[in-house]
């Protein structure tokens, strides 16, 4: 299933507050959130209002990211907030270098382990970045193990524990990467509606998300890279080939067995085609579990799992 990763708007408020309510039940509720259901459920719409508006599209302080299934159900979320060295934060510790703080993490259980969590954490994540944070951080409860586990496999370093809101949690921290590696890959295709169907699906599938769209092309990101396909008025011929001089393939994180397993059931509904069939997982070699898919346009991509 495809997402839509983007900010909130002001006069979304209704929807922010129903996907706040559920997060509040959720039986975990107690060590993630601050407030609980039965206080939440009665705050008047001016507070939800305001709420909204503080962490929406545009918004300098603050930003609260959400996932948007097909159908317009809000299915996650998670909101940063930008801290300023000298201030204190919002529950009064002392900042001492500009951050971002990653609170009000949801996604609905229906929806946990397809990735969705990764993809609106290097959301919330780029936006901390691109206002000038130095290091982003959040504080976990030291009995909500599922989300120590998730965030240090994000690449949060845990840097200490105390009492904080009342309870023992630990502080986990990222800094700001050094640019490096690749900045992003531009493709040019005759036919953009089609491409976008085919690499569109499969970016979300991978917990990329749109990072950028204007009349004659659209690009998603993951991290620092990202990946741009363009009808460019400039382009000769109306058909790539891998097999020409230039771009063979792309070659992408998929996640683990089971993750690219599954993007590759679903491939075939949704324009691609599973090249080395007979050798697939391991056309690239016995130890190297991957998959490599070819669209209508000739594009190949390789999908490679985690060891």
């Amino acid at each position: 299933m495809s997402y839509v990763i983007r900010s909130v708007r002001a006069h979304e408020w209704p929807a922010a507050k129903e996907l706040r309510l559920a997060a509040l039940q959720d039986p975990v509720a107690p060590l993630a959130f601050m407030e609980t259901y039965e206080e939440a459920v009665v705050r008047p719409d001016s507070y939800w209002r305001e709420r909204t508006a503080k962490g929406a599209e545009g918004a300098d302080g603050a930003q609260m990211v959400i996932a948007e299934a097909p159908d317009g159900q809000w299915v996650g979320t998670v909101t940063v907030l930008l801290e300023e060295p000298g201030t204190t934060d919002w529950a009064g510790f002392p900042v001492e270098r500009k951050q971002g703080h990653l609170v009000g993490v949801f996604v609905r259980p229906e929806e946990r382990g397809s990735g969705l969590t990764e993809v609106l954490f290097d959301a919330a994540v780029e936006w901390a970045w691109a206002h000038g944070a130095e290091r982003v951080r959040l504080i976990v409860h030291e009995d909500n193990g599922r989300a120590r586990r998730f965030t240090e496999r994000m690449g949060f370093l845990d840097v200490g524990g105390g009492e904080h809101y009342g309870g023992p949690h630990r502080v986990l921290v990222a800094l700001r990467p050094r640019p490096s590696g690749v900045h992003h890959v531009e493709l040019w295709v005759a036919d953009l509606a089609a491409a976008e169907k085919t690499f569109g699906w499969l970016f979300h599938e991978l917990g990329w998300h749109e990072y950028q769209r204007w009349d004659r092309g659209v690009s998603w990101r993951r991290g620092d890279s990202y990946v741009v396909v363009e009808d460019s008025p400039a382009r000769a011929g109306d058909r790539h080939d891998r097999m020409a001089p230039g771009l063979n393939h792309l070659a992408l994180h998929a996640g683990d067995r089971a993750a690219l397993d599954r993007v590759v059931a679903a491939a075939p509904d949704h324009g691609w085609r599973l090249l080395f069939a007979d050798r697939h997982p391991h056309a690239g070699g016995p130890d190297h579990y991957a998959a490599y898919l070819e669209n209508a346009d000739g594009f190949e991509v390789e999908l490679v799992a985690s060891p």
